[in-house]
């Protein structure tokens, strides 16, 4: 039985009824996005309710506080843009440490994955490079073109 179907049954709210549901020791079951009950569960509940056992009210008291930037639950000033510049630094290590790996395993990527990796929306123009091979030199390494016939351009990585 689904606890919208309790409520008006019962005439109380959804905050009344989980407690109740708490003091009572009764878990409802949980489904997706819904809460139900056994039948047996909600003619206990049914039968608390209808035996002129006092709910006891809640009451809660709204605080405000006053508006500034001692209260925003983010840094701000001196201390935010240090935990930014921190952020991009160790995002610049973890990129260069696959590179790395990439380039020792000799793993090619396509282009979509390279861009993805280096951060770039499409790849620089493809040069000529020393070794007779196409393609571009970013953050002190080579990365060259290899064309295979029937198969998409891939990528290896190398020391500059």
């Amino acid at each position: 039985m689904p606890l919208s179907q309790l409520e008006q049954e019962l005439g109380i709210g959804r905050v009344d009824l989980l407690l109740l549901l708490r003091r009572l020791g009764i878990q409802p079951l949980r489904r997706g996005m819904r809460t139900l009950l056994t039948t047996e569960q909600a003619e206990q509940l049914a039968n608390h309710v209808g035996s002129g056992a006092s709910l006891e009210t809640i009451t809660a008291e709204l605080v405000l506080d006053e508006p500034g930037q001692d209260n925003l639950p983010v840094p701000m000033g001196e201390s935010w843009g240090e935990a930014a510049r921190y952020a991009q630094l160790r995002l610049l290590r973890e990129r260069l440490e696959i590179l790395e790996a990439l380039m020792r395993s000799g793993i090619e990527l396509d282009s979509r994955q390279l861009c993805d990796l280096l951060d770039l929306r499409r790849l620089p123009a493809v040069q000529p490079l020393d070794d007779d091979a196409m393609g571009f030199i970013r953050m002190g390494l080579k990365f060259s073109r290899h064309q295979r016939p029937g198969q998409r351009s891939s990528w290896r990585i190398g020391r500059a």
